[in-house]
């Protein structure tokens, strides 16, 4: 019988399907989090209120 080596599957035997997807799940486009979103949110909002409150001469 021949050694397998890491990440080789015996000759004739299956993977699984169902559990072979669960990498796809990682793809996908690069985008911000939904977390750096509102904190950006945040920091905007703070610095229209501190432009919004310094008195105007």
């Amino acid at each position: 019988m021949e050694k397998l080596r890491i990440g080789k599957t015996a000759p004739g035997s299956r993977r699984n399907p169902v559990a072979a997807a669960s990498i796809l799940r990682k793809g996908g486009a690069h985008e911000k989090s939904k977390t750096s979103a509102r904190a950006a949110i945040r920091r905007q909002l703070r610095r229209e209120a501190a432009d919004w409150q310094r008195p105007h001469d």
